[in-house]
């Protein structure tokens, strides 16, 4: 069977391939599934009776609605169902869904790295080009510490935890949700310019500015070509299918300390986006040798603030702004 409007929905990776959930599959994924409920969100093993109902309704729907709200596939060995996982919790409106993949449990002591990193890899190009979603991410209790380098070998990055997620024999145990955007990060260049001139003159970003001068362009674009060319600051544009979203910048003052300036394109507020930028930001002071980062906002930048508390900076509320100091 196909999904409608869906393309690409599969994939092929030398022996091992993605494709729609086969029917045919459906008791080998329920004997996984109730062999691993340890980490499952799954209450009670399911019996052989529930899961034809669940193929037999819940699944053959979604092969007949144009735009269903999760997409399930087998992973394959040379034609064999070794495991099977999906686009799950799907958002249209906010672009992201959730993964899941579960696999053959025999296999898992030995080879769970190699068809874990083939999944991540094979599922990207059906989410991100087949469904244009702006996110994925996976939502795992802290029970499995292997799949975290997996995730971050394949550009997943950790957004926040959640605590007392699962309580398990006494103990409370929080979950880990990493994220992959559909954007990659880049080096600012001279032609940029125009650009972030136009974002930072826009009313909206203004708002939140310390400074309220108004900004000429023949000043915006020598500072610009300072800041390109200055070795003490890190400069970035995010860029995705939808366009070039916004920047982030990184003044080194100190040894190991970046001062954070960040900004997205109005027409890309909203959409989670602030949080992508900063994360994917850190990722490169980190590289970069950074181990200090603060920015300061307005305190009327609530949008700001909710991202810096949610990445777990520490707050220190200062006379006319909010500094948010993180150690990485």
């Amino acid at each position: 069977m196909k999904y409608l409007q869906l393309n690409p929905q599969s994939g092929q990776l030398g022996p091992y391939s993605l494709v729609p959930i086969r029917m045919e599959d459906r008791e080998d994924i329920r004997r996984w599934r109730n062999e691993q409920m340890y980490h499952l969100r799954q209450n009670s093993p399911l019996s052989q009776e529930q899961q034809d109902l669940y193929f037999s309704t819940v699944v053959k729907g979604l092969f007949e609605e144009p735009n269903p709200s999760q997409y399930l596939f087998s992973y394959l060995h040379k034609g064999n169902c070794i495991g099977y996982g999906g686009l799950v919790h799907l958002d249209r409106e906010r672009g992201s869904a959730e993964l899941s993949f579960i696999m053959n449990t025999a296999l898992e002591a030995k080879e769970f790295g190699l068809h874990w990193g083939n999944y991540l890899q094979l599922i990207q190009p059906i989410a991100f080009e087949g469904l244009k979603l702006r996110k994925i991410f996976t939502y795992a209790y802290d029970l499995r510490p292997h799949l975290y380098p997996i995730l971050e070998n394949a550009e997943f990055l950790r957004e926040v935890v959640i605590p007392n997620a699962l309580s398990e024999n006494g103990s409370s145990i929080p979950a880990l949700v990493h994220s992959r955007w559909n954007a990659t990060l880049r080096k600012a260049r001279p032609e940029d310019a125009a650009l972030t001139f136009k974002w930072a003159v826009s009313p909206e970003v203004r708002a939140h500015s310390f400074s309220q001068e108004v900004i000429r362009w023949e000043g915006h674009e020598a500072w610009f070509k300072a800041k390109t060319n200055d070795s003490n600051c890190l400069y970035y544009l995010m860029e995705s299918p939808f366009g070039v979203l916004g920047s982030i910048r990184f003044d080194l003052k100190g040894t190991g300390m970046g001062w954070i300036s960040y900004l997205l394109d109005p027409q890309f507020h909203g959409q989670g986006w602030g949080i992508a930028l900063l994360l994917m930001g850190q990722k490169e002071a980190r590289c970069a040798g950074l181990q200090q980062l603060i920015g300061e906002v307005m305190p009327e930048n609530s949008a700001s603030c909710a991202i810096f508390a949610k990445l777990e900076y520490e707050k220190e509320v200062l006379f006319d702004r909010i500094r948010y100091t993180k150690f990485l």
